[in-house]
């Protein structure tokens, strides 16, 4: 594997490892999805929002 996209891909972690503290720190779904939609504009810009917005909703029922 390429070291960029080793790079990539700690990154994508880091990232969905602070989604899930976005999760368990939410009061609900919705604000759950919009702070993860805003925290990957600077982090992975090239996640699509629904893709994140699915993902989180999926997420949701593990950790609440």
């Amino acid at each position: 594997m390429s070291a960029t996209k080793e790079w990539l891909m700690s990154i994508e972690d880091t990232y969905w490892d602070q989604v899930v503290d976005i999760i368990k720190d939410s009061d609900n779904i919705s604000e759950a999805m919009e702070r993860a939609v805003s925290l990957a504009t600077p982090m992975v810009p090239y996640l699509e929002t629904e893709y994140i917005k699915d993902s989180v909703g999926e997420m949701w029922n593990d950790y609440n």
